[in-house]
């Protein structure tokens, strides 16, 4: 049972969309003006890509497919004509439902559940950042969250005959990916759209009005190559890596999901930290730690100290 808020959500499915164009709505949720509290744009991409994490790098995948960077965080997930691609912007956490930061894929992707359920094939969230379709993977899920302004974005890649996942990865514990067709679900990914877009406005209430957009020379954005991590940990989430990018500043990312701001304030202290796990391990804790920061995935902040102290 979901308990409504005094807002409502402004929902919209929205065709012909490439994956260009819907990575650079996806990457400017937490920056661009809000005709809403709540914007909801369910979308069925035009053509194919892998759909990098924000704080991802190139060489954590291989292939050779077009790669596009979303905003939300975790792992790389595959879209096309076959998937369903949902970007829930927030202008905070709790814009529809009371949600502390560290339940926003638990409060949000309920709606969806009821809409893949609906469709034929049982859906369940387990807090990880999958959702579960007859005990199988059908979904990725992500969030994004900027702790200064509180700002939050939650998005998921439904795979309904296009295949999400392209790799077997520690999160998913043995669980083999599915696609919604492959389970017996009688739907379409054009069709599921409008029924989630239904779910959702059931949830919270209908807006009226347009939903703001993203400037299409955004949509040009290119996913630059970067060197390897210098050192890598196996988390929750799977891996988190830190390590100099290609301009020579300290970097941690990964499949992890955290408040964008806390992490840039940790990479910038990183530049002038000495060398030594106590010091690294106590900024970790003062950015990464802080009240209203939002962290999915990581087990324990000794994990990214250890990281960070290696790739030093």
């Amino acid at each position: 049972m979901i308990a409504r808020s005094m807002a409502s959500i402004r929902a919209q499915v929205r065709e012909g969309l490439s994956t260009l164009e819907l990575s650079a709505l996806s990457r400017s949720a937490l920056d661009r003006p809000l005709l809403h509290p709540a914007e909801l744009l369910v979308a069925v991409p035009s053509d194919e890509a892998l759909a990098l994490g924000a704080f991802q790098r190139p060489c954590e995948v291989e292939g050779a497919r077009p790669l596009v960077r979303r905003g939300s965080g975790g792992a790389e997930a595959l879209v096309g004509p076959g998937s369903l691609w949902l970007q829930l912007a927030l202008a905070g956490s709790s814009a529809l439902v009371p949600c502390p930061t560290d339940r926003l894929l638990n409060r949000y992707v309920r709606p969806l559940l009821r809409a893949i359920s609906k469709a034929g094939v049982l859906a369940h969230y387990f807090e990880r950042d999958w959702v579960s379709g007859a005990k199988r993977p059908v979904a990725a899920i992500a969030f994004a969250h900027d702790a200064t302004s509180g700002r939050a974005f939650v998005e998921a890649i439904v795979a309904v005959t296009t295949p999400f996942a392209v790799r077997t990865r520690a999160s998913t514990m043995g669980k083999e990916p599915a696609t919604l067709a492959a389970l017996g679900a009688k739907v379409d990914a054009r069709t599921l759209a409008e029924a989630v877009l239904n779910s959702y406005r059931d949830a919270y209430g209908a807006a009226e009005g347009e939903i703001s957009r993203e400037p299409a020379a955004a949509a040009a954005e290119p996913v630059l190559d970067e060197p390897p991590w210098s050192a890598v940990v196996s988390e929750a989430i799977g891996v988190i890596g830190a390590g100099r990018d290609r301009e020579g500043r300290l970097r941690v990312g990964g499949e992890l999901m955290v408040s964008r701001d806390a992490l840039a304030r940790l990479e910038a202290a990183l530049e002038t930290a000495p060398a030594d796990p106590a010091a690294i391990g106590e900024l970790v804790d003062a950015t990464l730690g802080a009240p209203g920061v939002a962290l999915f995935g990581v087990r324990s902040l000794r994990s990214l100290r250890d990281v960070i102290a290696r790739a030093q």
